[in-house]
């Protein structure tokens, strides 16, 4: 009887371990996936300023539409959009997706 109160007691915790280790796993996932997001909604940040650089001037940029570039996948399989949100002032989000995770980085001139 003792050895089995033992052994119940052994899997108890083995089965607790399994589940915190499995948990971590997941969240290890979700903030890749996270990181990809945030990182390509920079992407589409950056090409914003890029073209605003080139140009000189926000009227040339599409300014009065949503989704200024298209949807935009890069290479790692993350994508971008670009919207124009208001007037005045320029304000612009730059939404980034992977997977099933999105992030956004505003910018405003």
């Amino acid at each position: 009887m003792l050895t089995l109160f033992i052994l119940s007691a052994v899997m108890l915790i083995v089965f607790g371990g399994a589940a915190v280790i499995t948990s971590g796993l997941k969240m290890g996932g979700v903030q890749s996936q996270s990181t990809r997001a945030y990182f390509a909604a920079e992407a589409g940040a950056e090409r914003l300023l890029y073209e605003f650089r080139q140009t000189g001037n926000l009227d040339d940029i599409y300014v009065h539409q949503e989704n200024i570039f298209g949807t935009t996948t890069l290479p790692t399989g993350s994508s971008y959009v670009v919207n124009y949100d208001q007037f005045p002032p320029f304000i612009f989000t730059s939404i980034g997706s992977y997977e099933s995770t999105k992030r956004s980085v505003e910018l405003d001139f």
